[in-house]
């Protein structure tokens, strides 16, 4: 894995007190690690790697456990930099993840998960506008959820 400089995602990590947040098997400190690795990595068998290691972590069975809001946070700050498009797609399945909770079942984190979502929207608008059209696919997943008027928005600045 290349070392990567400091970015807003990186600040968000560190700046993050993991130790207040759980995920399935307990405090969210390993967590963090995991999830450091995964915006860092450089390549699909290390994303695929470090997916194993996130996924049914901080969601499982439909539902979410508290780290999911810093979590959001890192990952749309991920989105600002240059990141392989792989990375890309992985983050935003998590986004996906993270933000279909609410949809099904409103509990009170699931709902502030999806207004974290919310607040990256033109984030994820602009990376549906510029990525390829596998990542134009996976934005759109996250934006039908979190702001189906934005989805629009998309699909009809894209078609034309």
């Amino acid at each position: 894995m290349m070392e990567r400089p400091m970015t807003a995602a990186h600040k968000i990590l560190d700046s993050t007190d993991w130790s207040e947040f759980s995920v399935l098997s307990g405090p969210a400190t390993e967590y963090s690690t995991w999830l450091r690795r995964f915006i860092d990595a450089d390549g699909p068998e290390q994303v695929q790697e470090i997916w194993r290691h996130i996924e049914n972590s901080v969601f499982a069975q439909g539902g979410l456990f508290t780290a999911a809001e810093p979590s959001i946070q890192v990952l749309l700050a991920s989105l600002i930099d240059e990141r392989p498009e792989i990375v890309v797609l992985y983050s935003l399945d998590l986004l996906f993840h993270l933000s279909q909770p609410a949809v099904f079942g409103k509990d009170q984190l699931a709902e502030r998960c999806l207004h974290e979502i919310e607040a990256g929207v033109w984030l994820l608008v602009r990376t549906a506008l510029t990525g390829s059209e596998n990542v134009r696919s996976a934005c759109l997943e996250v934006l039908d959820l979190c702001s189906p008027t934005r989805a629009s928005l998309v699909r009809t600045v894209s078609d034309s």
